[in-house]
């Protein structure tokens, strides 16, 4: 009891809650600060987060662009090749007509000269033409598909020139 009555020990305890409520005022008060400082980090983050989905986007609406743009070119170009194929569809079909007229006159010829000698005829020329109306054939199919893929290379050679160009 006479502990109690001593003003050292109240001084002591006095001091210590002193202490303790200055311990704990500085706690907290560093506890707000690294609060605040984690969202405003985190408020940053979240900023620069919408920043770079935002350029990502433009980034991508950039290289749609330029898809659609060498894309519509591309079609613009199958079809001009499709005219040109038109074309020459019709210079082949001229082409092909004349033959015939002259094959059947070949045939004509050696169907009248065979007759006085008494050998059957072959036709060795409708057989040339029938070749090469065949070979035309083919040869138009081969080139539509050649005139396609050269087209398609061509646009994708331009899209990917024009995504390096912009360094995307």
């Amino acid at each position: 009891m006479a502990l109690l009555l001593n003003p050292k020990v109240w001084i002591a305890l006095a001091l210590a809650a002193v202490l303790a409520l200055a311990g704990a005022f500085v706690y907290k008060a560093g506890r707000a600060a690294v609060r605040a400082d984690w969202d405003a980090e985190r408020i940053a983050q979240q900023e620069q987060r919408i920043l770079a989905d935002r350029a990502r986007e433009q980034r991508n609406a950039a290289r749609q662009d330029i898809v659609n743009q060498e894309a519509l070119d591309g079609q613009k170009q199958l079809a001009a090749l499709e005219a040109e194929r038109a074309a020459a569809r019709d210079d082949r079909e001229r082409m092909r007509l004349a033959i015939r007229t002259a094959t059947d006159q070949a045939r004509y010829i050696a169907s009248v000269a065979a007759r006085g000698t008494g050998e059957p005829s072959s036709d060795a020329i409708g057989m040339f033409a029938d070749m090469l109306e065949r070979a035309d054939r083919r040869a138009e199919i081969v080139g539509g598909y050649a005139d396609q893929l050269r087209a398609a290379g061509s646009t994708c050679e331009r899209i990917s020139g024009r995504l390096l160009a912009v360094g995307q």
